[in-house]
Parts: structure tokens; C-alpha cells; sequence
């Protein structure tokens, strides 16, 4: 039957050989080896194969793009441009199109006097092809062809062994297609995931973080975890888990992470913000469900305020050991409408930790949750910082072969106030918020009560904000700041590299009556490399 100008389709054809050729012919296209090897290199296994069987010049392979209708070309030899030059054929037309389009064999005896789109296969100086359609259950998933240099007349033999290699090759690559496509969709996956993770965890003095993700050996899911420097010397740490896998689940966990940060750094309480996490969920109008936890850590008072909503109950890590805590869980967000979420609260000591991590750490298949829970207790006990903590967690908990569900984990440490601060600090306006935090924390620990706080505070930021003001540098500019305490008396010490300003303006200058009025002694010495104010006061209930 011809189907245009110079085609004919052919009948299928039965493989003609003697019994030794035509199992030699079997076994080289299914050889189950072939199912094994990843899709680049199963094409061009197949184009090897088939080229010997045949003894033809050119083998190429499209594959089918059912969205835009057209053959992709994807594997080639001897015509290797097709692929470099990203060659689509729409289905129906030319060559291969007709063979997609009408799912028959087609052989061309001369392409210089045939129905060809392709201008490569003239290019090469191809004069003679066949091509068979690549079908699987009875679905097209792309077109397999053959060519010669010189002209050649493609018999009843040639188009059974190419048709017998398009049927052992077609399941094949379309099981390949699927892995890479699953493998493609993964690092995807991956990709995004870690995107929206914090980019790096915060640095507040008096606190110690570390966290880990851990992904998935076979697919990624929806774990994620979150530290946000909140106001007023307050930290707060989140975990969280999305039911479910794949690129909607780490879609779904960017939202929620975004939306519970948001909520958090309007200083709702744990669970006030979990709740609003929850009325979130709910206005989404689509099937979703996730576990999380959050608390909020006061580094003035060491306090800990902890909601859950569903996840596991956190651990507390100390100088005597790790426990996990009884806590009472609300539902999941989204599980119920317009849930409570309960607070608990706790009292961090001095070097302590609190441990968050997400069910795939110590879940797993045929093993009560409660063994896996004491597995992580023994696994962290003997930590003393942040990353010893996530580090003992990943070296006991997770196999050699990986996770079969994604884990979050996340450490944060009541770390000892050093006995005295040794800071470089840019010379930003933004850096006095972050002085005020730290000092704050330093004389609490000190023992100055709330006076002593407040006034020594003033002082140190009015003369910060001075050495911010003239920290003149041609590179970025910066100032020191130190802190120490001796008998019930403290002295802090600024320095910049710039020179002391007179006032300017008629409601400047109030910045060295506030320090002396705040501190019992104030010294400056301004010099020619810099200028370096020392500030003295004696703590009250010392």
C-alpha cells in the first residue's frame, strides 16, 4: 500500500531465518539485561544492536511527545544531528510522522524522490529507509528507523528483525522513560525542597541551633524546619511534616512554613499560631494535612513555650541524659476546623537542648513508634551541643540504604553566656537591636536586675550609635564592643577607627549626657586612629 509520494507501507512481516540466526536474533533484543540499564544507555544499546543485525548506516529513535503531538528525537547513529539539533516531527506528516500517525512499516527505496520533512536524512546522503511504529499496549510511544547510504531494497527479513527489535525495545524504554521521568521529578523535588529550607540558621549570642534534612532514598516528602529571631530576645523553632510525597507536598510545606513564620514574627504565641497555621490550611480549598510543633524559647528567662499540633513529642537534652516530653497534642492542621492548640511550658537550663525531628527519623515498618522514640533518647543523650546532637541522630538512626520517608531535625541549646563579650559588629544602624539583645542577655546573666538592665543598655547604645555614626572606612566599617564584670561592678568598652563628631543640629549632642547620667563612670579618648568610650557601673543588688 503506498501512503505517499515514493512510501510504501509494508505488511508485518514473520522473521525468516535458519533456528540458529533467528535465536541469535531473539536473544540480542531481549536480553534482560537491557531492562536494567538506565535510558541513555539502553538507547544506545539498542542503536549498537540493531545496526549490527541489520548492517545499515543509520538507526534512530523518536520518541513521542504527546502533548505537543510530535516525534522528539532522541537517540541516534550516524545521523546524530537529528538529536543535537533537537529535531520534531509533527504526527501524520513525512516519513517518520506517517509511520506514528498510520502505525504501519514504511519503506523508502529513494528519499531524493520521496515525502520527506526531515532535510537531514538527505544532508547524509541517505538513499534507501525503513521505520516501524514502537507501540506498548496498544499506545504509541515513538518511531524506530533504519537507513542505508547506498540503495538498498529493505526485504520481508529486514522489516521482521527491525519490527522484533521495536517489540522487545518499546517496554523497555518506556520503562526506562518512567525512571528517568521519576528520577527527573525527584531531584526536582529535591531542588525545591532544600530551596525552601532556611538558606543558613541564626546567630544570637546565648544560643546554639544546628539542624539536618534528610531526604528520602526513593522520593522526597514534606518535612521542614524553621528558626526565626523573633523581638523582645525570643527565638522560636518549628518542625514540621506534610502528609504526602513529591513536588505537591514540598509546594504545600513552602506555604505553611512561609505562613507560620509570618504568624510567628507578629508575636503569637505558640499555639495561638499554630491555630492561625490551621485556618490557613483550611482556606486552601484542596485536600491537605501536616503535623507540626513550634516553640518559643525567652533568652532572658530561659523559658520554653511549646504547642503541638499532632507531631511527636519533643526531647530535652542534658548534662544527665535526653527524656522526651509528655505533652498533649492538638489535631493535625487541617484535620479539624477551628482547632485549639495547647501550651506547655518548660524551663531550659543552662547548656540544655530541646530536640524536634519529623517521624521519618525513628519510624519504622513492623516497629511501635515508642521503640523508635527511645532509640533517639539513647542516641542524643551524651550530646552536648546542637551538632553533636543532629550528628548522633543521623549516625544511629538512619541505615546505610537511607530513609524510606524524608526527616527534619532541629537542635536548639541554651548555651552559657560567655563571663565576658568580645564582639565586632558592622557599623549599621540595624547592628544597635542586636547589641541591646546581647547585652540584655550578658547582664541578666550577671545578676542585674531590671533597672540595671535598662539603664546600662541606654548607655551602651547611645555610644554604639556614635561610633555607627563616625566609623568612617574606606572598606566596610565596623566597631568593637567588650563587656566584663568584676565584684558587682561591669565596664563596657566601645571602639571605632573614626573620629568623635561635635553635635550638629540643634537636638544632637545628648548621646554623652545619657551615658553619664546611666553609668557611674564614663571615659572617652578620642585619638587620631579612633576614638574609644569606657562606661563603668556598679549593679545595685550586688
Amino acid at each position: 500500500m503506498r501512503l505517499g509520494f515514493g512510501q510504501v507501507a509494508l505488511r508485518p512481516a514473520e522473521l525468516v531465518e535458519d533456528a540458529s540466526g533467528q535465536a541469535r536474533t531473539s536473544w540480542r533484543f531481549s536480553d534482560p539485561a537491557l531492562s536494567e540499564l538506565p535510558l541513555e544507555r539502553l538507547l544506545d544499546e539498542l542503536l549498537n544492536r540493531v545496526q549490527e543485525a541489520l548492517g545499515v548506516d543509520t538507526v534512530a529513535i523518536l520518541l513521542y511527545d504527546e502533548e505537543a503531538n510530535e516525534l522528539v528525537a532522541r537517540a541516534a547513529k550516524g545521523i546524530e544531528e537529528e538529536v543535537e539539533q533537537g529535531v520534531r516531527l509533527p504526527i501524520g506528516q513525512g516519513f517518520a510522522g506517517r509511520i506514528a500517525g498510520e502505525r504501519v512499516p514504511i519503506f523508502i527505496a529513494d528519499v531524493d524522490h520521496a515525502d520527506i520533512l526531515n532535510p537531514i536524512l538527505r544532508e547524509k546522503g541517505i538513499c534507501s529507509l525503513l521505520g516501524v511504529p514502537l507501540i506498548v499496549e496498544g499506545s504509541l510511544i515513538g518511531v524506530m528507523h533504519v537507513g542505508s547510504l547506498t540503495p538498498r531494497a529493505f526485504g520481508q527479513a529486514d522489516l521482521a528483525v527491525l519490527q522484533l527489535a521495536a517489540a522487545r525495545a518499546a517496554p523497555a524504554i518506556e520503562r526506562a522513560s518512567l525512571f528517568a521521568a521519576l528520577q527527573h521529578e525527584h531531584r526536582v523535588s529535591m531542588v525545591l525542597q532544600r530551596s525552601l529550607l532556611p538558606q543558613r540558621l541564626i546567630d544570637v549570642t546565648g544560643v546554639g541551633v544546628a539542624a539536618r534534612y534528610l531526604p528520602a532514598r526513593e522520593e522526597v516528602g514534606g518535612d521542614w524546619y524553621d528558626v526565626i529571631e523573633l523581638p523582645r530576645g525570643k527565638v522560636g523553632v518549628v518542625i514540621g511534616d506534610v502528609v504526602g510525597h513529591g513536588i505537591a507536598a514540598a509546594a504545600l510545606m513552602g506555604r505553611l512554613r512561609t505562613a507560620l513564620h509570618s504568624y510567628a514574627i507578629e508575636s503569637h504565641s505558640p499555639g495561638r499560631t499554630l491555630e492561625l497555621v490551621d485556618r490557613f490550611v483550611h482556606s486552601l480549598n484542596e485536600p491537605a494535612m501536616a503535623t507540626a510543633a513550634y516553640a518559643v524559647f525567652d533568652t532572658y528567662s530561659s523559658q520554653v513555650t511549646y504547642a503541638t499540633a499532632g507531631h511527636l513529642p519533643p526531647v530535652v537534652i542534658s548534662e544527665s541524659g535526653a527524656r522526651a516530653l509528655e505533652v498533649t497534642p492538638a489535631p493535625p492542621l487541617g484535620a479539624f476546623p477551628y482547632g485549639r492548640c495547647p501550651e506547655h511550658e518548660l524551663t531550659l537550663g543552662s547548656g540544655e537542648m530541646l530536640f524536634l525531628y519529623t517521624d521519618g527519623l525513628i519510624e519504622r515498618r513492623g516497629v511501635p513508634l515508642n521503640l523508635g522514640l527511645d532509640a533517639l533518647v539513647r542516641a542524643v543523650r551524651t550530646a552536648r551541643t546542637p551538632e553533636e546532637a543532629c550528628v548522633f541522630a543521623v549516625a544511629d538512626l538512619v541505615p546505610d540504604d537511607g530513609l524510606r520517608d524524608d526527616a527534619a531535625i532541629v537542635a536548639l541549646q541554651n548555651s552559657v553566656v560567655p563571663a565576658e563579650l568580645h564582639l565586632r559588629l558592622p557599623a549599621e544602624p540595624k547592628t544597635l537591636a542586636h547589641v541591646r539583645r546581647v547585652l540584655r542577655r550578658w547582664l541578666i546573666e550577671r545578676g542585674a536586675d531590671d533597672a540595671d538592665v535598662a539603664e546600662v543598655t541606654i548607655a551602651v547604645s547611645e555610644a554604639c550609635a556614635n561610633a555607627i555614626e563616625h566609623a568612617y572606612s574606606p572598606s566596610p566599617a565596623s566597631f568593637e564592643l567588650d563587656a566584663s564584670g568584676q565584684d558587682g561592678e561591669i565596664t563596657v568598652t566601645v571602639r571605632d577607627s573614626g573620629r568623635w563628631r561635635a553635635p550638629r543640629g540643634e537636638n544632637r549632642g545628648r548621646g554623652l549626657s545619657i551615658m553619664v547620667a546611666a553609668m557611674d563612670d564614663v571615659k572617652i579618648d578620642r585619638t587620631e586612629t579612633g576614638t574609644e568610650v569606657v562606661m563603668r557601673r556598679r549593679l545595685r543588688n550586688r
